[in-house]
C-alpha cells in the first residue's frame, strides 16, 4: 500500500521534499495558500491544492486527515507553526515533520505534538562539515536526531582483511548495511562477515550522529 505524505508550505523546501517525494512513488498532498506556490508542483505530484493549513476544514477537505505523514514546510512564524501541528493532531495524523529556522523553536513545537523538528540550515552544514572533515565519506543521510546513513570508501588499513577479522561493530561503531565491490559495482545486501576487502570498495553503514560529529 502507497504511503501518503501531505506537504504543507511549498517555498524552496516544500516544493523540494514535495517533488522528491513524488518521484519515489509517495502520494502527495502538496497545500499551500499561495495559488504561484501550488502551480510550481502541479504537474509533479498527485493533489495539489490551494488552502490555509491554518483552517481545519479546509485540511478536511484536502483529504490531508488521511495521510500517513505531514510535513509542515514553512516555520518562520511560530504561531502559524503551531495552528497547524494542533489541527494535524486532530485530525488524527500520527506523525507530523515541522521545519523551522529557529532552535529555540523546537522544544515548544515539540510539546505541541509534532514528532520531528528539524533545522534544514543546521542540518547541510553539520553535514558538509562532516563530508569535508572526512575524505572517506562519500554521502551521508540523516535517518533521525540519532543515527545516519554513511556511503564509505573504505580506508587502506582495511584492505585485504575480513568484516570479522576487523570487528568493525566493535571497533568504529558501525552497522554495514551494504557493499559495493569494484568487481561487480552493485552493492551486495547479504553481508558474510568473512568478507575480505578490496581496493575501491564501498561500504553503506548506519553510525550513531555522535561518532561523526
Amino acid at each position: 500500500m502507497k504511503k501518503t505524505v501531505a506537504v504543507l508550505g511549498l517555498g524552496l523546501f516544500g516544493s523540494s521534499v514535495a517533488k522528491t517525494l513524488a518521484k519515489n512513488g509517495v502520494d502527495v498532498i502538496a497545500l499551500d495558500l499561495q495559488m504561484d506556490h501550488v502551480e510550481e508542483v502541479m504537474d509533479d505530484v498527485e493533489l495539489p491544492v490551494q488552502a490555509d493549513f491554518t483552517k481545519i476544514d479546509q485540511l478536511i477537505n484536502a483529504g490531508v486527515g488521511d495521510a500517513d505523514v505531514a510535513i509542515i514546510g514553512v516555520g518562520e512564524k511560530l504561531e502559524i507553526t503551531i495552528l497547524g501541528i494542533m489541527n494535524l493532531k486532530k485530525l488524527g495524523v500520527k506523525e507530523v515533520i515541522v521545519k523551522t529556522k529557529n532552535q529555540a523553536y523546537k522544544e515548544v513545537l515539540m510539546k505541541v505534538g509534532a514528532t520531528r523538528v528539524i533545522l534544514p540550515e543546521v542540518e547541510s552544514g553539520v553535514r558538509l562539515g562532516n563530508e569535508l572533515a572526512s575524505s572517506n565519506i562519500v554521502d551521508l543521510l540523516q535517518l533521525d536526531e540519532d543515527y545516519h546513513i554513511l556511503e564509505i570508501n573504505i580506508p587502506e588499513d582495511w584492505i585485504g582483511h575480513s568484516i570479522l577479522e576487523l570487528d568493525i561493530r566493535t571497533k568504529y561503531g558501525y552497522n554495514i548495511i551494504a557493499i559495493k565491490s569494484i568487481a561487480t559495482h552493485t552493492f551486495l545486501a547479504q553481508i558474510d562477515p568473512g568478507y575480505v576487502f578490496k581496493e575501491k570498495d564501498v561500504v553503506l553503514v548506519m553510525a550513531q550522529n555522535t561518532l561523526i560529529e
